[in-house]
Parts: C-alpha cells; sequence; structure tokens
C-alpha cells in the first residue's frame, strides 16, 4: 500500500532488476510503515520472476510463493517476542541455514528488520556474511536509525532511501479508501506522526489492529488532562495522579497516549495565535478556555516535559513514577503553582 507513494524506490529497484545486477546488500532507510517491507518482497519477486514481460508477475510460481511467505529461499531475521535487539545468535542461526546453495530460487533473500536494532555482537557477525557473501544470496537490511549500524556495514550496501509520507497524502488515501472524515483522518495522521499504518491502526482500518478503542481514548484522555488543567490546585494534584495510575496499568498503550498529549499541547499554542489551524477542531471551546488562563511560557514547559517523559520511558525508567512526574508539572513548576 504505502508502496504506491515511492516512485523513486520502485524506479530504482526495477533498474536493479533489469540489469541483473544485483548487489550483496540493500540498505532500505527511512521512517517507519514507508513501504520498506513491502519493496523488498517486490525485490525478491523481481530477482525471481520467471515471467519475461514483467518485473514481478505475481502469478508464476515463485511470485506466489513469496507472496504467500512459503519460499524456502526467502528468510527473515526480525526481533524476538519480548526481545528489544536482534542477537547474535539470530544472525548466527541464519549464516549455517544459507551456508548452501538456495533451493530453487535464483537469488535467495535475508531480509532484517529492525536491522538497527542489532547489538554490537550480531552486527560484527553479519559483516563477515556481509564480507563474504554466500552463492546467489542478497541481504536486504530495514532500518529506521541508520545511525545505529556500524559504518563498515552501511559502506558494504548499496543505500534505498524511502521518503516520509505526508499529511496530505495520508488523509486523501484514509478519505478515498475508507471515506473517513476528513478533520478525523487528519487527526489521526498527525497524532501518528504521519505513519500511515499507525493511523489506520487508529481509525480500527488494520486487520491487525489490537488498539481498537483509539478514538475513545483519545477523547477520554484529551477532556481528562483539560479537566486536569482547569481544576483548582489541590484536586488538580489528585487528578493528574490518577491519570497517571490510569495510564500506567496498559504499558502497550502509553507511547499513543503521549503521542495523542503532544499533539494536544502543541494545539494550545497554535490556537493563541491561528485558532483555525488546531487538528482537535472537535476541543475548540476547551482550547477557547484554557487559552485565557495558561500562558504559552507554561505551555511550553508541558511540552519539555513530555519529551523527557518520553525519553525517560525510552531508558526504561519506572513507567508509574514517570508518568507522575509528568503530570506534577502541570501544578507545580519550579515550586510555583502554574494554574490557579
Amino acid at each position: 500500500m504505502q508502496l504506491q507513494y515511492q516512485a523513486q524506490v520502485v524506479s530504482e529497484l526495477t533498474y536493479i532488476i533489469q540489469t541483473k545486477k544485483i548487489p550483496n546488500a540493500l540498505l532500505f532507510s527511512g521512517n517507519e510503515n514507508t513501504g520498506k517491507k513491502e519493496a523488498a518482497f517486490f525485490f525478491a519477486k523481481g530477482c525471481n520472476c520467471l515471467s519475461n514481460e514483467q518485473i514481478a508477475c505475481d502469478h508464476c510460481k515463485p511470485c506466489n510463493k513469496i507472496s504467500a511467505s512459503a519460499h524456502p529461499d526467502i528468510h527473515i531475521i526480525d526481533l524476538q517476542k519480548g526481545k528489544k535487539i536482534i542477537s547474535i545468535s539470530q544472525i548466527r542461526e541464519m549464516g549455517l541455514t544459507i551456508a548452501y546453495r538456495p533451493n530453487e530460487a535464483r537469488f535467495r533473500m535475508v531480509l532484517i528488520l529492525s536491522a538497527d536494532l542489532m547489538n554490537v555482537q550480531a552486527q560484527n557477525a553479519l559483516l563477515k556474511m556481509l564480507e563474504e557473501p554466500p552463492e546467489k544470496t542478497f541481504f536486504i537490511l530495514i532500518a529506521f536509525k541508520t545511525s545505529f549500524l556500524l559504518p563498515t556495514i552501511i559502506s558494504r550496501c548499496r543505500i534505498i532511501r524511502f521518503k516520509p509520507l505526508t499529511d496530505k497524502l495520508i488523509v486523501q488515501y484514509l478519505i478515498k479508501e475508507f471515506k473517513i472524515d476528513r478533520q478525523m483522518a487528519l487527526i489521526a495522521s498527525k497524532t501518528a506522526d504521519s505513519d500511515m499504518k499507525k493511523a489506520m491502526m487508529y481509525l480500527n482500518l488494520d486487520s491487525d489492529n489490537e488498539n481498537q478503542n483509539w478514538i475513545k481514548r483519545r477523547v477520554w484522555l484529551l477532556n481528562t488532562l483539560s479537566d486536569i488543567i482547569k481544576t483548582q490546585t489541590h484536586d488538580c494534584i489528585s487528578k493528574g495522579l490518577m491519570l497517571s495510575q490510569k495510564l500506567s496499568t496498559d504499558p502497550d498503550l502509553v507511547n499513543d497516549s503521549i503521542a495523542i498529549m503532544k499533539i494536544f499541547l502543541r494545539d494550545l499554542i497554535i490556537f493563541k495565535f491561528n485558532p483555525k489551524k488546531i487538528v482537535n477542531l472537535d476541543f475548540f471551546d476547551v482550547f477557547a478556555d484554557i487559552s485565557k488562563h495558561v500562558e504559552i511560557k507554561k505551555i511550553s514547559e508541558w511540552i519539555k516535559e513530555l519529551y523527557k517523559t518520553e525519553k525517560r520511558l525510552t531508558a526504561n525508567s519506572t513507567l508509574r513514577l514517570t508518568l507522575d512526574r509528568f503530570f506534577l508539572t502541570i501544578v507545580i513548576h519550579k515550586g510555583k503553582l502554574i494554574y490557579d
């Protein structure tokens, strides 16, 4: 789906297939959910398709097997369940698997998803394979943060860059394909940071969606947050800690909640300059009320603290204590009450 917006990538991969000069390794870099995995399978099909008329016909035996994830020579390495890194054992195991000739493919593919999450030992093990690649085998590394990869690995890859999708493209797609209300499509896209798959998940349009109550959750969270901001001091502290407790009971949804709050606080600042430009237009009256009482400087402090909160959680800080700290900044700043 996302690949349709990556014309330059498709053109570059098609040229490689047509010239039959298959690199030992390609590095697909770019934002998450911009079509990188889809492009990898497109490339694998193109390298193995039996049709003489098309790059990837999607009808021949190799194409069908690749589409069905049933091809014996298409190998995928990804994060194991519950793990945060790709380990050296996963790379070594793959090395044993591809030590022999491909079973039936013209070109065997090793696809490493989240390659930037390989630890140093895993990367060094992979580097040895890239230096002496197995016969008829190419590697595709998919990475969001290429700076996490060893320079020696990057130097051995042909880099294919995927451009980020714009909110405009995502909104147009959601309206055209799913008849989504324009404003709700924009809210989902902005909150998802221009991530098509995540925006679809928020709107319950993704078959793999495990977060089917995002729309209701967003309204509840923003109502609660605005209530905290508008409430008198002592009750405000109590409500803030109660919200922290509620959010910490479901760690898997915390990042989504932070994304919702980011857009809300951003809108609070924008409202003071151009109310029509806010994303959360359904909370227009709330912004009108809050903007009378809260200064931009205070909102900026909240936004800074929210980003710090996100960073602390990434560094495995205690969830409940980290959220407590954020919500208390809405009440206290440098020892002074900021909403009375």
